[in-house]
């Protein structure tokens, strides 16, 4: 991971992508906050869509966002911390689904579960069918600049320090025992799956149209534990 690149705090309060007003009850101050950093995230995935996360400016997206640069920096540190943002949020949003089924309930099952208590919150289910249009975020691990995907890396071993661990506790595991961290891999195994047969899909056939991250996370967790592979 890079200095440049702003981790939120632990703990932080996860925020579903439609909740751009702010906590309700929030002051005036804080909702016009949070408008103006979705605005900006907004301008730049539109940007980086159209012309690429490189060729994208910070400039640029002040333009499109109709900001001051300097605004832009009182929210993002750098321009991959916007880039990264919906995927900080995202993974965030995972384990705490994950954390809220039964710590005995199969792992293809709570992660199910945990993917449709996102959709239902608001989490857009990202097509894959369409790989060379899929948000820059979604494939930062394939094609994205070294500081994208490293902290994308970074950030996937930080959650499934955070799913072994809720397991543990929640399980009463004995120290050493390696169910913890076996439903830790599984998850990760299984959201790795999309971003593999993405990147085999741009130099090969494509995936069907109707393909989509969640459905294909869902195909490739059932395949790890079914002992078919």
């Amino acid at each position: 991971m890079t200095a440049s690149i702003a981790r939120r705090e632990e703990g932080a309060a996860v925020v579903a992508p439609h909740e751009a007003e702010g906590e309700p009850g929030a002051s005036r101050h804080t909702r016009r906050k949070a408008r103006t950093r979705a605005r900006i995230v907004e301008a730049a995935n539109l940007l980086f869509a159209e012309q690429g996360y490189l060729q994208t400016s910070v400039e640029d997206i002040s333009l499109r966002a109709d900001v001051a640069v300097r605004t832009i920096y009182t929210h993002f540190p750098s321009k991959a911390a916007i880039l990264l943002d919906h995927f900080d949020r995202w993974l965030d949003a995972l384990v705490d689904g994950l954390a809220a089924r039964p710590v005995d309930e199969p792992i293809a099952d709570a992660l199910a579960a945990a993917l449709r208590t996102m959709a239902e919150a608001g989490w857009t289910d990202r097509s894959y069918g369409d790989v060379a249009g899929s948000p820059p975020s979604a494939l930062g691990l394939v094609v994205g600049p070294p500081e994208v995907a490293g902290y994308m890396m970074h950030a996937w071993m930080r959650a499934q320090d955070r799913i072994a661990a809720d397991v543990a506790d929640r399980g009463g595991f004995e120290a050493g025992a390696l169910v913890p961290a076996a439903r830790a891999a599984a998850v990760f195994a299984a959201c790795m799956g999309p971003i593999v047969a993405a990147r085999l899909s741009l130099a090969g056939d494509p995936l069907p149209a109707e393909a989509t991250a969640n459905g294909l996370i869902g195909d490739f967790i059932g395949r790890l534990t079914d002992g078919k592979l």
